[in-house]
């Protein structure tokens, strides 16, 4: 097996004529740019007399661009970057992304189209499988290309949880997680046991435990607001969807979700959204007090008791009796009043 420097493997690539140069999904300025990505890869070429038996085992599709370029590049984890088959890709059930912008899918179909997949996905081999660790808008765009097979760098074995912090990590790196995308993620991680809690997942994120209990709140809002903010899950970071949480709780669904909307159309803003809270909480405070009418009750020319109303409708009464058969004479009025039988 003979390990050929970058230099060299351009030198001979350049070499080329141009129709054996083309490579209708990642040419050589790609190769160029996944050593960069990859700067601890070597590229490793079959010795010329006799198969390189990785190469072999490899469950890679074989391409023209085989002929003038490597297979697959192997990291020194001993991860590989090669061509797969579409259909031999399955999702990544513990995906740190859970919303898929479709404006996002058709942008980068756009891409991929005029350039070529210029990053491969990431990949863990299952039997004759694989299971995309992260790379779910790139497989998308390619799908709506219709292209057959895609780039991805794969690990012979990933564990469960990393599945969930490859995916975390390489979603972050390239664009900024969303608040929802986290709740949701979390969430599944949760119930599969994968993290045992919040402060698991707090450690596996390098997030702080707060922030991880902020955006899990985005799970306690109704169906209907977490359906708008699926439209534009940027837009609503975990301190926003906290002050929504806080906020329905005491407005209700309708004007949450016309807040909800105001924050989409950037017409609203976290502050007003807390702002409008304390209002109503003032409001319900003020409720709480307010002041009773007492009526005090004499018997034989004594205070025995006070009779208390508030507009709320509450009644409450208080009296001392001065003896025992005065009170089960009033007790049994009450009973009857209100009929009670026990």
């Amino acid at each position: 097996m003979a390990s050929t420097s970058k230099t060299n493997m351009f030198t001979k690539a350049r070499s080329l004529t141009t129709t054996e140069r083309r490579n209708p999904v990642v040419d050589e300025s790609k190769i160029d740019a996944l050593l960069n990505k990859y700067p601890s890869a070597t590229v490793e070429e079959s010795a010329p007399t006799q198969p390189s038996p990785t190469v072999a085992q490899a469950p890679t599709v074989i391409t023209d661009r085989e002929k003038y370029s490597p297979s697959f590049f192997i990291t020194s984890s001993g991860a590989r970057v090669q061509e797969v088959p579409v259909d031999s890709i399955d999702l990544n059930p513990y995906n740190a992304r859970q919303i898929y912008v479709p404006e996002r899918v058709a942008e980068l179909a756009r891409s991929i189209a005029a350039n070529g997949q210029e990053i491969p996905g990431i990949a863990t081999r299952e039997g004759g499988r694989f299971i995309l660790v992260a790379g779910h808008y790139r497989l998308r765009a390619i799908k709506q290309l219709g292209l057959k097979s895609m780039l991805l760098l794969v690990h012979e074995k990933l564990s469960d949880r990393e599945l969930y912090s490859m995916s975390y990590r390489e979603n972050a790196e390239r664009e900024s997680q969303t608040a929802l995308d986290n709740a949701l993620s979390w969430d599944a991680l949760l119930k599969a046991g994968i993290y045992k809690n919040e402060t698991e997942i707090a450690e596996a994120t390098g997030q702080s435990l707060p922030n991880i209990n902020r955006t899990m709140s985005a799970l306690r809002l109704p169906r209907e607001i977490l359906e708008l903010i699926k439209l534009d899950p940027s837009k609503f970071g975990s301190t926003i969807i906290y002050a929504l949480v806080q906020y329905e709780a005491i407005a209700g669904v309708a004007a949450a979700t016309k807040m909800a909307n105001g924050v989409k159309e950037d017409l609203t803003s976290r502050k007003d959204i807390e702002e409008a809270t304390a209002k109503l909480k003032a409001g319900n405070t003020r409720k709480h007090k307010e002041t009773s009418r007492q009526y005090p009750i004499q018997i034989n020319g004594h205070k025995s008791g006070v009779l208390k109303e508030w507009d709320s409708n509450k009644v409450l009464l208080e009296i001392q009796l001065p003896n025992v058969e005065q009170r089960k004479e009033l007790v049994e009025l009450l009973k009857d009043k209100f009929k009670i039988t026990a």
